[in-house]
């Protein structure tokens, strides 16, 4: 990662000192539009897979890599080092690209960054080359992006690679399957795979597996924190408590969020899809209190604040205390 770094400062360097950066640099951190969240609620989404993606989120990548550490490696800690350094360098970057759409913007006479042309890999190689270009030598700067382009594509197919091995390594049927011929044989398939890509229609299959991908990857970060959360010894959880009250307590918590939802979207009113969730939650938690008053009558050594807390927590608490044992401090 050490090339990148280098380009990416370079090239914060002089788009920072091109003609109508200032420009770009205030529509990047300058001016807040707090109203585009609600106008455009696919932004979430959009933002979440981003991150998602650039963080191997979801992906079985930084499982993979974690993997290979010693027993008792801090793992809360390196994942702090990694989430950081990963939000600083797409902070750091984005200075230097609205810097020179900024330059841009001035160059083609427009009043705002926003009424350039350029989206998504347009993003990329509209801008970068342009600011490169400006240096002593530009074109030998803008064989060194490219270079650094192709090295980070590896670097991510590296990444997916990896995860994909463990996985397979893990299961009893590839086991004892030799590694290398196990990439090979992956390798092989990525590339003709990837063949769809170098057509002429590659960007558009890239664009739809991007839109359909997003959606994947956010459904399966959703169902590992519900069974980091809700799953993980709910068998212990139920036999302290009784299924009646932790399943009454499940549907409450996620029923009471889909009508919400399906208040806010369907109505088209935010007012009431609140509504609808204060109301369905408080009707279903005064069940669960009502049950669990109940149990303490049949058992009188329980008490609100113990059962409160096995019922919200107690699994939660549980994943902390065998994951310590392996990866160390967790908060």
């Amino acid at each position: 990662m050490g090339f990148p770094l280098v380009i990416l400062f370079v090239f914060l360097g002089r788009s920072l000192t091109l003609e109508g950066s200032g420009n770009g640099i205030n529509e990047y951190i300058g001016e807040s539009n707090w109203g585009i969240f609600s106008d455009h609620p696919e932004i979430w989404s959009r933002a979440v897979s981003q991150i998602f993606f650039s963080l191997g989120t979801t992906f079985g990548i930084m499982t993979a890599y974690g993997s290979h550490c010693k027993r008792n490696e801090p793992a809360f800690l390196n994942s702090c080092v990694v989430a950081l350094s990963n939000s600083m360098f797409s902070f750091i970057s984005g200075f230097a690209v609205f810097a020179t759409l900024g330059h841009l913007a001035y160059l083609e006479g427009l009043d705002s960054v926003a009424d350039l042309e350029y989206s998504s890999f347009g993003l990329v190689f509209g801008s970068w080359p342009v600011a490169l270009g400006t240096l002593p030598g530009g074109q030998h700067w803008i064989r060194l992006f490219f270079i650094m382009l192709f090295m980070l594509g590896i670097d991510s197919a590296f990444s997916f690679m990896e995860a994909f091995l463990t996985v397979l390594h893990d299961t009893k049927l590839f086991h004892d399957v030799d590694r290398k011929r196990a990439s090979l044989v992956l390798t092989a398939c990525a590339f003709l795979l990837s063949t769809l890509y170098a057509t002429d229609a590659g960007l558009v299959f890239l664009d739809s597996v991007d839109y359909y991908i997003n959606f994947v990857i956010i459904f399966v970060g959703f169902v590992k924190c519900v069974a980091a959360g809700w799953v993980y010894k709910i068998e212990t959880q139920i036999k302290c408590l009784g299924s009646k009250i932790v399943f009454v307590y499940i549907a409450t918590t996620f029923g009471s969020v889909l009508l919400a939802c399906a208040m806010w979207f369907g109505v088209g009113n935010a007012a009431a899809g609140f509504f609808g969730l204060f109301i369905s939650y408080a009707m279903g938690i005064a069940y669960v209190g009502y049950l669990m008053k109940k149990k303490m009558h049949e058992d009188p050594t329980r008490t609100w604040s113990g059962m409160l807390f096995d019922l919200t927590m107690g699994n939660v608490m549980k994943l902390r205390e065998d994951l310590v044992s392996s990866v160390g401090h967790i908060p």
